[in-house]
């Protein structure tokens, strides 16, 4: 019986070498990522320097144009991958069941992603305020779908709805995730709130479930409890009778 040939080590080194290599790049990645979603989000497109990003992320600049050829790359990156998969589960969503389990999962991984990348929602208004020169761009790429997605949802739905609400509807559902996120600050000033954090995160979950509960009130969504679809009883309050007798 011919002798078993042992493994070649050589191989076995270098493929543990360039995992460790690709792992550690992904990492560097991530860094410079996160470096620049901050600082876009505080200083815009035009007022960010590849120095200032590379600064944040612990590396140097050459460094960064190994993974970078240039700060719009960059910024294309950092959209891509704050809002490129929430039109995925907005598009899976449109596409699923009829439910208020499909809308709530929804609701959940939408709000829940967006708490991880909460610097992109500010980067979004940012451009959108200032009617930035990368908001064509931005909406070819990432917003019109979300919209189309959002408005085949309602067309499909929630058919009491005419056409021409879609695009309140659209507009009241980027409020409600990326808007949530981007006033921040203001809700801090004002209420004293973390909208960050996990408590006004959920709440922030159930406040959309009960609203789409009532936006998509057919007779699939119907069947939702009260907490779901709406207020029940025991939170409205009774009608206080007239003293005016006539």
């Amino acid at each position: 019986m011919p002798a078993l040939r042992p493994g070649n080590p050589r191989r076995s080194i270098s493929s543990t070498r360039e995992a460790a290599l690709a792992e550690r790049a992904a990492f560097t990645d991530e860094q410079i990522l996160d470096a620049a979603e901050l600082l876009f989000a505080r200083h815009g497109l035009r007022g960010t320097r590849v120095r200032e990003i590379a600064g944040a992320a612990g590396l140097n600049e050459a460094t960064l144009y190994n993974y970078y050829k240039n700060k719009e790359a960059l910024y294309e990156a950092v959209l891509d991958r704050g809002i490129q998969p929430i039109v995925e589960i907005v598009r899976r969503t449109a596409g699923g069941a009829n439910s208020l389990e499909n809308i709530r999962e929804a609701a959940q991984q939408i709000i829940t992603r967006l708490q991880q990348r909460p610097y992109v929602c500010q980067l979004l208004y940012l451009e959108v305020i200032a009617d930035g020169e990368q908001l064509p761009r931005l909406v070819e790429r990432w917003l019109r779908p979300f919209a189309q997605a959002i408005t085949q949802e309602f067309s499909t739905r929630a058919t009491h709805w005419q056409a021409q609400d879609f695009p309140q509807m659209v507009e009241l559902m980027l409020h409600l995730s990326f808007g949530h996120f981007a006033v921040a600050p203001l809700m801090r000033e004002v209420f004293g709130i973390d909208a960050r954090s996990d408590e006004r995160v959920e709440r922030q979950i159930h406040f959309i479930e009960r609203l789409l509960g009532n936006l998509f009130a057919d007779s699939a969504l119907s069947t939702a409890p009260a907490s779901i679809a709406g207020l029940s009883k025991k939170h409205v309050k009774p009608r206080r009778k007239s003293n005016v007798t006539n």
